[in-house]
């Protein structure tokens, strides 16, 4: 994956064994209920799948954001497939707002285009204001609202 830069200095490239420990802490930023382990192993099964991208955005030297992608056969509101989905997106409060999310999302697009992909799907929790907006604003559409439900019997 070829390299990009903006003018601040943000270059965005693909993830690779080096950036391991960043990239797990990150995960654990992003997941409250994260497990530095499990996200360990997650990232060693990430980097040896051809299937799925995972990309880091770099300040100079510092990590400040991430995205993870996977080919999907199908997903919920696409009429395509395969579809390229955004498993994983994170990008530091420091660099919000600047154009670095937009790039995170750029990179996996040429991603899945390169693989076939026509549609690019993605999810969020239904509460989580930030992240719909952050979607909405790059040009996602919201197709459901899905409330998932337990009962203990």
């Amino acid at each position: 994956m070829p390299e990009s830069d903006l003018s601040s200095g943000v270059v965005i490239r693909a993830l690779n064994e080096s950036d391991q420990k960043a990239w797990v802490a990150a995960r654990c930023r992003l997941w409250a209920d994260c497990s530095p382990e499990q996200a360990a192993a997650e990232v060693v099964r990430i980097l040896d799948d051809d299937d799925q991208l995972a990309i880091g955005a770099f300040d100079r030297e510092t990590f400040v954001g991430f995205a993870e992608y996977s080919l999907h056969p199908h997903a919920i509101g696409c009429t395509t497939g395969p579809v390229a989905y955004l498993e994983a997106w994170w990008v530091a409060d420091s660099h919000r707002r600047v154009g670095v999310g937009r790039m995170l999302i750029d990179a996996g697009v040429s991603w899945g285009q390169s693989k076939g992909c026509s549609e690019l799907a993605s999810d969020t929790w239904i509460d989580n204001t930030i992240s719909d907006a952050a979607h909405r604003s790059l040009g996602f559409e919201a197709i459901d609202r899905l409330i998932h439900y337990r009962r203990t019997i």
